[in-house]
């Protein structure tokens, strides 16, 4: 076996795989760890973020490790904030701790703009406004106008959970800070915002 090349005497066999990949343009192989005395290799035939690969075909000179990091990063797999650094100082990621996702500069590479916009917040006063003007057509707005209202226009690179916590951070700011708006009811359950 070791004779026809099948076996890695090596110990590059990794190494040659990534880089193969790497050359392809295809996510890099995933190495599962599962059972004891068996290690599964994964090999991905196809893109997965069609992004990561035409990033790959625009800058042939990445080094492999960053390849690496934004293969976790099309995964959806952690990376450490020490990595996440040096992706942004490269400015090939954006976004918060753990939801990063591509930067303009390689969306424009990429051509895709439009996810880049759909992950990029904006900012806080473009969600007070819509607020403000919700309120004033309507006089009042509860809390599931409100979420009706900026859910779909918060970042996807937020889940569920995130996107209602920074509407009732907003909410929270507008109300004590701003106090541009005042919770019109007793419950805090069910509010009725107005304006003041």
């Amino acid at each position: 076996m070791v004779n026809l090349g099948m076996i890695d005497t090596m110990g590059y066999g990794i190494h040659t795989m990534y880089l193969s990949q790497k050359k392809r343009f295809f996510p890099l192989p995933d190495y599962l760890l599962t059972e004891t005395q068996k290690v599964v290799l994964q090999i991905y035939g196809h893109s997965i973020d069609e992004n990561y690969s035409k990033l790959l075909i625009e800058r042939k000179d990445l080094p492999l490790s960053s390849v690496f990091l934004l293969d976790r990063v099309q995964k959806n797999l952690s990376i450490s904030k020490d990595a996440a650094a040096l992706l942004r100082k490269e400015k090939l990621i954006e976004g918060r701790y753990p939801n990063y996702f591509v930067s303009a500069s390689v969306a424009e590479v990429t051509g895709d703009k439009a996810s880049y916009i759909k992950n990029k917040a904006f900012d806080k006063t473009y969600y007070k406004d819509l607020i403000i003007k919700f309120i004033k057509r309507y006089k009042k707005a509860s809390r599931e106008d409100i979420d009706a209202l900026l859910m779909g226009k918060l970042s996807d690179a937020l889940n569920d959970k995130q996107k209602r916590t920074k509407i009732r951070n907003l909410l929270y700011e507008m109300s004590k800070k701003d106090q541009s708006i005042f919770n019109n009811s007793k419950s805090t359950n069910k509010p009725e915002w107005k304006l003041r």
